[in-house]
């Protein structure tokens, strides 16, 4: 008898602690070592344009979507439209998502390219949304030639006026005549914006190009992303002795404005006849 109690006193602890074993475990389970994220992506263009269907860039599921989990990437231009809707991530640790539409290109006419990124932690067994805002990347360059006034244009005066313009991503400036009036160049600017350098080649009405002393042909401009720039150029012959050849650099919408002009002595400015 005595016997038969002590195996039933073994079984009953055997039973106790598989029971604890089984309760831990579904405990760990239920506590997950992991969290999880769902991307909400959208897009925004800041200007308009003529040249671009803009309705293939307000499209998300055009979009490639890459992740990264620190430096080391998850996954990598993934599109949008194919990418799973929750993704499982380690908590505790910083991710990256980036999104990006168009080419990536130092210049060039119609490439706007638009991007997005996030970086975010998720706590442990969470369930996350992060939301990615794709906006314009790069600026934004036209040029337009005027008349002194509405009653001319500026082939009474000259044949053209060229502009190179050259930044930093560059290896070659890119040049821009009055035959390109109306085009869009799209100009790499880093997350920051960089500086552009514009050069002047001034052609007379014989195709002659005037080269005089005193005709400031390069200056320098500040680009940023997400921003349009004109070229407005346009002869004009007030406020300095004998004429000047004015070029006015505005931004599209108002934030900024910056005047460039190039003086030229006024026996240089011809008569519109």
């Amino acid at each position: 008898m005595k016997i038969k109690g002590y195996l039933k006193v073994s079984l009953l602890l055997v039973s106790l602690a598989f029971l604890g074993s089984c309760r831990s475990e579904k405990e760990q389970e239920g506590f997950s070592e992991t969290g999880s994220v769902m991307i909400d992506l959208s897009s925004e263009l800041s200007y308009q344009s003529r040249a671009i269907d803009q309705s293939a860039y307000l499209n998300t599921n055009n979009y490639k979507v890459s992740l990264y989990k620190g430096e080391e990437a998850v996954y990598v231009d993934k599109l949008y439209g194919e990418a799973s809707v929750e993704q499982k991530v380690d908590f505790g640790v910083p991710y990256t998502v980036t999104a990006y539409y168009g080419e990536d290109v130092a210049a060039g006419y119609d490439k706007l390219y638009v991007k997005g990124s996030q970086t975010f932690t998720v706590s442990q067994g969470d369930r996350k949304t992060v939301t990615v805002l794709c906006k314009p990347a790069n600026a934004k360059m036209s040029v337009v030639y005027k008349g002194k006034d509405d009653t001319d244009s500026f082939d009474n005066y000259f044949q053209d006026c060229q502009v190179s313009v050259k930044t930093e991503y560059m290896t070659d400036a890119f040049t821009m005549g009055k035959a390109d009036e109306g085009k869009e160049l799209y100009l790499k600017t880093g997350d920051k914006g960089t500086k552009a350098t514009l050069t002047f080649a001034l052609t007379d009405k014989e195709g002659e190009p005037v080269t005089v002393d005193g005709f400031a042909s390069t200056k320098e401009i500040d680009l940023q992303p997400c921003y349009s720039y004109t070229l407005t150029i346009q002869p004009t012959g007030t406020n300095v002795a004998g004429g000047k050849f004015g070029l006015t650099v505005t931004v599209d919408n108002g934030v900024t404005e910056e005047d460039v002009t190039v003086n030229i002595p006024g026996e240089y400015i011809p008569s519109s006849n």
